[in-house]
Order: C-alpha cells, then sequence, then structure tokens
C-alpha cells in the first residue's frame, strides 16, 4: 500500500501545488480562509495521512468517483463511496487518514476552513448543525449518513479546479467558489431533516440504502420500481421510501433522475450524441420526456445546449472548462 504524507500550512496564499504519485496525483491549494485538496488515483489500495494542523478545522468531503474510500478521524470512520459528501470537525493536533480500496479510479475533493475563521450566527443554525459547531469534538456532521453530492456542487468544484479568469481576478474568483461550496453544504446539510432519525437506523439499514444508491449510480439508464428496488436489498417499499430520504436527503427516484442529467450532459458534450440518442442511453424510451426531464432540470433544451458549447468546445478545446460553464444552479 502506498503511503503518503500532506499538508496545507505551507502553502502561500494563492499558491496551488500539485504531488506527482505513482498512480495518480493530489494538488493542494490556499486561497485567504480557504484550503483545498483534489485526490485522483488509480491505485487499489493506498493511503494519504494529512499532518496535524494547529488549529481546529472542517473539512468537507466530496466524492465524484470511486468506490471504497474511508476517511478516519481519531476512531471516527465514514466510508464513502461516489456520489456521496460529508463534513468533519478535525481538533487542532490531529492527524486524519484517507485510505482507498478500489477496483478502478477514484476522484475525491476536500474542501478546508479553520473554525476561528468562520462567522456563522450558531445561536440560528439547525439543531444538529449547532451541536456540530459547539462540539469540539473528533466527529462528522451527517452521523451514520452521507449526504448525495448534487449537480450544483460538482459545478462549483469543476469551476475551482478548471475555470480560469484573469491572473488579477483569479484569487477572488477561487476564493469566492470556495465560500460558496461551503455555504451550499451547509445549506443543504442545515435542511437535511433529523439527524437523530439517520443515527436510529441500524447500520444494516444504512448499508441496504447505500447498495441502491450505488445501483442507481452505477446502471442509471435501467428502468426500475421502488418494489424492484425494495426486494433487491432485501426491504419492503415504504421502508426503501423512508430511508433513503434519510440516508440521502432525497427520494431515489430524485436522485435517479439527477444521475441521469448528469449522464446525459456528459454524453452530448463527450460524444456530441443525437439528443434521441442521448435520451435512449440514459433509460428514456421517448426523446420528448427526456428532453422535459432535460429542461426541468437545467433550465435549458439539450438542442440548445449543443448549439451553445459544441462550436465553443472546437474554439478552446478544453472538456473541463466547458464542463464548468455548464454546471447551474
Amino acid at each position: 500500500m502506498g503511503h503518503y504524507e500532506i499538508t496545507h500550512s505551507a502553502l502561500a496564499d494563492g499558491e496551488t501545488r500539485t504531488n506527482r504519485l505513482t498512480d495518480g496525483n493530489v494538488t493542494i491549494g490556499r486561497f485567504g480562509m480557504f484550503s483545498y485538496y483534489e485526490f485522483k488515483t488509480t491505485c487499489s489500495a493506498c493511503r494519504f495521512r494529512l499532518l496535524p494542523e494547529p488549529r481546529a478545522e472542517m473539512r468537507l468531503v466530496f466524492v465524484s468517483k470511486g468506490m471504497g474510500i474511508g476517511v478516519k478521524i481519531g476512531e471516527a470512520k465514514k466510508a464513502f463511496s461516489v456520489g456521496e459528501s460529508n463534513c468533519a470537525f478535525v481538533k487542532e493536533g490531529c492527524a486524519q487518514d484517507i485510505t482507498v480500496y478500489s477496483d478502478g479510479p477514484c476522484e475525491l475533493f476536500m474542501l478546508v476552513v479553520g473554525f476561528s475563521d468562520l462567522s456563522l450566527p450558531v445561536a440560528d443554525s439547525p439543531p444538529h448543525l449547532r451541536s456540530f459547531l459547539t462540539a469540539g469534538e473528533r466527529t462528522w456532521l451527517l452521523d451514520g449518513q452521507d449526504m448525495v453530492l448534487g449537480m450544483r456542487k460538482i459545478g462549483v468544484i469543476q469551476q475551482i479546479l478548471h475555470e480560469r479568469k484573469p491572473v488579477y481576478l483569479q484569487h477572488a474568483y477561487t476564493q469566492l467558489k470556495l465560500a460558496e461550496l461551503l455555504v451550499l453544504f451547509l445549506e443543504k446539510a442545515g435542511g437535511f431533516g433529523n439527524k437523530g432519525a439517520a443515527t436510529k437506523l441500524r447500520p444494516e439499514d444504512v448499508e441496504r440504502m447505500r447498495k441502491v444508491k450505488d445501483l442507481l449510480y452505477e446502471q442509471p439508464a435501467k428502468s426500475y420500481s421502488l418494489v424492484g428496488l425494495a426486494h433487491a436489498v432485501g426491504t419492503n417499499e415504504a421502508t426503501l421510501k423512508r430511508n433513503f430520504k434519510i440516508v440521502y436527503g432525497a427520494t431515489v427516484f430524485g436522485y435517479l433522475t439527477a444521475r441521469r442529467m448528469e449522464l446525459a450532459k456528459s454524453l452530448l458534450l463527450a460524444k456530441e450524441l443525437k439528443v434521441a440518442a442521448v435520451a435512449q442511453e440514459v433509460g428514456y424510451k421517448y426523446a420528448s420526456h427526456f428532453t422535459a426531464a432535460f429542461r426541468k432540470h437545467f433550465g435549458v433544451l439539450p438542442k440548445k445546449l449543443l448549439r451553445v458549447i459544441v462550436p465553443a468546445f472546437s474554439v478552446l478545446g478544453k472538456l473541463e472548462t466547458i464542463r464548468a460553464f455548464l454546471f447551474v444552479a
């Protein structure tokens, strides 16, 4: 197993640094009150240790690719798979371990901000967020569950990593986008529902919901029913509906639609397929139904997306830039 020790404390404000690994790389950046890590690896077994920092920090974890990613603070360890996010409180002087056991590529983005830099009105926060902000213990904000990494947050992460502004504006732009990502996460987490309800779920119930989520993510084009999904993981329809919403903050078919739309946009950009072909690829029998769903999700028709973006892609020649531009609220 590869073992790498990394830190963000040595970076100057506005600096980014990429550490090349045998099977990937880690990019670290620091902008104002925020730091971030981008982990990309194809290694089937590796460990990263974030060295102790002199202050307590909030660290937001977003997994955009991969399975079997463990993130540990002290004895509080969580396992992540693609499309999940959460937030950890890390005390001063505490190291943090990230382990990867995966058969394929893994990508993880971590946003870091010191608690002393935050100016949140704690008294007005939802109870579970208030407890997290005032506990002073190594813990996870969403205990026993993880939040779905939505398209809007994915878009902001892509903008942070790939959007380029004039030199005199880049620092301000990146700092504002990091702040936006923090706000989007905390806003969603604040209305995530009753944290206590999730912690009352048995570990096996949480694991069933993870299996359903992984199935929807890996095979979004398939036709599903709540009854079929429930039986596939050994539960019933009512329990599936209730527990999936508790664990992921979204309905089963709400999550599936978001995943299909993400895949559809990638196909439109990368392969320049016709709308009807993309509709079939993501599980829609009728192109008209797909077009309506796409417009509802992104606020733009698939054909309009192609007319505007494909010519621009031929000029700019950077898929990451184009994708970043397309992520809408």
